[in-house]
């Protein structure tokens, strides 16, 4: 990295084998500096294009001499990102955890004080951020899905003007990271940068447009839509099991009543029309779901 970021490795634990977790921090700061940025990949395994860009972006801040101090974290969940099963990233969380639950790891600051593994993870990504004046978390979603940032809905004017196609505004408390710290004060936004499961450095590259123009490396651009969280997100569910067949990608803007899949039941094909009018926000990954699963979130009109 650059010469003038400072290297941080914080333990986290180990394994049965001794095998270390660790995170890597990557400290910048500029002298005429009056806000500090953490900036953070990865907090949950499968979502992977976050930890590229962090990377290329640290490249970037000394580049521009940008006029903040930063607090980096490329990988901020070691344990969820070498959580695969023959060769297929599994780690949403962490499946090497002896905790019984299915907790979603963008929701557990409330564990901090405990002993845990979680508790003990939490507890230090908080204590990183804990100097920020702004946080950006660097998030992925679905197995396909058009990009996208959440925001609470008095900060949404932070995602503004970044080019990214959907903002969604939310209000009531969702206890992720970054509401955690919207709750404290600060700036804080979830990026949703591209799909899961894999990367592709076209998306690393659009993605780091969006941070060149929240620091002004680049001008601010129009196209974005706001929406609200709490009326205007739908879930879809499966009605029935079998092998789903979309006919429509993420981004699309449908009508209700649109034939947008198919599912192959034990009977045959069955096709699957859109409960609403809007755009498709995300498909989930299952291509072969249970009765009741979720598909896919929408945009609704």
């Amino acid at each position: 990295m650059g010469q003038n970021f400072n290297h941080e490795t914080l333990p986290l634990h180990s394994t049965a084998s001794n095998t270390k977790f660790e995170i890597d921090v990557w400290r910048y700061n500029h002298p005429d500096a009056t806000k500090t940025v953490y900036l953070q990949g990865g907090i949950h395994g499968i979502e992977l294009t976050g930890i590229p860009v962090v990377h290329e972006f640290i490249k970037e801040i000394e580049e521009h001499q940008l006029k903040y101090n930063f607090i980096c974290v490329p990988l901020s969940n070691p344990m969820g990102l070498d959580s695969q099963i023959m060769g297929v990233q599994t780690g949403y969380n962490n499946i090497h955890t002896n905790q019984q639950n299915c907790w979603n790891w963008n929701r557990i600051s409330n564990l901090k004080d405990e002993p845990s593994q979680e508790g003990n993870w939490i507890k230090t990504l908080l204590d990183l951020a804990e100097s920020a004046d702004i946080v950006l978390d660097l998030h992925t979603a679905g197995v396909e899905a058009v990009p996208h940032i959440y925001s609470h809905v008095t900060e949404i004017k932070h995602a503004e003007g970044l080019g990214i196609p959907h903002l969604l505004a939310w209000s009531k408390p969702s206890y992720s990271f970054a509401d955690t710290h919207h709750q404290l004060g600060k700036i804080a936004l979830t990026f949703e940068l591209s799909s899961s499961r894999s990367v592709r450095l076209e998306w690393v590259e659009e993605s780091l447009i969006y941070l060149r123009r929240f620091f002004g490396i680049m001008p601010k651009t129009e196209g974005s839509r706001t929406w609200q969280v709490e009326n205007q997100i739908k879930k879809w569910y499966s009605p029935e099991g079998g092998v789903l067949c979309w006919n429509i990608d993420a981004g699309d803007s449908v009508s209700e009543g649109d034939v947008i899949a198919s599912i192959y039941t034990r009977q045959g094909r069955v096709e699957l029309k859109s409960p609403y009018t809007g755009v498709l926000l995300l498909k989930n990954p299952s291509h072969a779901p249970h009765e009741r699963q979720e598909l896919a979130k929408f945009l609704v009109e």
